[in-house]
């Protein structure tokens, strides 16, 4: 008789156990999933942190979180989650009312913007006989920026070819803002610059003299335009580099920076375009357009885009591996509407360009 009682029991016990986790595991169970920042850049080392916090008296012995990352986001050897998976798993303990912290280091890769959307729990009563999933969203979100290349030779000398045509351009072109005087006409002068109250006064053509402009402004152009059938992906990100360093280095020298590249945003799958600016904040848009770029969508074509360029004030410099006929046309007529260019195309080492001798190009070996 006290076999059967006990026997009976046990089974409510394993019952009433196997009825309570399903239907009360995941009350007063939360979970928050976060990067340690929201931006890095390339190489930077950080921390995924996971706090999961069980506020209720029935323990979670056996609790399973899978969630995927990028291979981007690389975990040192022997860590919890392997390096180069995608598919990442923690088995975690929470006894009842506390809470579990975790800190995961791993390093940035690669360039991009990650996101960390969905986590799956798995939870299993006292025996392990039952198991009971939930899937959670997450909102944790990183955007690595490209690293700047340093200590480049060939960057120096890219930069002083450009301080060189700034320099021209700041000479010959004035600023319409920094009046300096009034002078009597000469054929040469460009009719914008007639003063016509001057002249009803003196009656003669009058115009206005300005100062050489002080204000240097420079636009970046990114072009992520397929060259082959098969690109050289490692080559765009070298380009994305370049075009951090150049923003990074001008808008340090106080230069008003725009930027543009038929690139595409990851969110919203647009070309991005930066108005010319300066100081921090314009050099933050660009790091996060530029961590943005997703080289999945095809790129339009850049020589559409270079045929709208109309502004004499500024100074060009556009990056690209794309170096086909159209552009290399769409490249002349600029320079025919007297606009200032250097064009910077990232080769692999010992890679023949054929360019026909064009001095409109610089080459340079990004890769090898």
């Amino acid at each position: 008789m006290l076999i059967i009682v006990l026997g009976v029991i046990i089974a409510g016990v394993i019952l009433l156990q196997a009825y309570t986790y399903r239907k009360f595991w995941d009350r007063a169970l939360s979970l928050d999933f976060r990067f340690s920042d929201k931006e890095a850049f390339e190489g930077d080392a950080l921390f995924l942190n996971a706090e999961i916090s069980n506020r209720k008296m029935l323990p979670l012995p056996w609790l399973l979180l899978e969630y995927q990352l990028s291979a981007n986001l690389v975990f040192p050897e022997g860590s919890e989650l392997e390096v180069g998976d995608l598919d990442k798993s923690g088995l975690y303990s929470v006894m009842m009312y506390k809470r579990v912290r975790r800190k995961m280091r791993f390093v940035c890769g690669k360039r991009g913007f990650y996101r960390l959307r969905r986590i799956r729990l798995t939870c299993s009563n006292l025996l392990h006989t039952q198991s009971f999933n939930k899937d959670i969203e997450c909102t944790a979100e990183l955007t690595v920026f490209p690293r700047l290349l340093e200590n480049l030779d060939e960057f120096a000398m890219m930069v002083n070819s450009l301080d060189a045509m700034m320099l021209v351009h700041s000479l010959i072109n004035p600023d319409p803002f920094t009046f300096r005087g009034i002078r009597e006409y000469q054929p040469t002068d460009p009719l914008r610059s007639v003063n016509f109250k001057a002249t009803a006064v003196a009656q003669q053509l009058m115009v206005n003299i300005h100062a050489p402009t002080s204000s240097k402004r420079l636009e970046i152009i990114l072009n992520l335009e397929h060259y082959m059938s098969l690109p050289n992906y490692d080559l765009f990100e070298q380009a994305i580099r370049l075009a951090a360093t150049f923003a990074h280095h001008y808008i340090s020298e106080d230069v008003m920076v725009g930027f543009y590249t038929n690139g595409r945003d990851a969110f919203t799958g647009e070309n991005v375009c930066i108005p010319s600016g300066t100081a921090s904040p314009q050099l933050y848009a660009i790091y996060k357009a530029l961590g943005k770029l997703a080289l999945a969508f095809k790129p339009s074509h850049i020589s559409a885009y270079m045929d709208t360029l109309e502004d004499t004030g500024s100074v060009y410099v556009i990056i690209s591996t794309y170096h086909g006929d159209d552009f290399v046309t769409a490249l002349e007529r600029m320079e025919e509407r007297g606009l200032s260019v250097m064009t910077v195309l990232p080769v692999e080492k010992s890679m023949t360009i054929g360019l026909g001798g064009s001095s409109k190009i610089k080459v340079w070996e990004a890769l090898g």
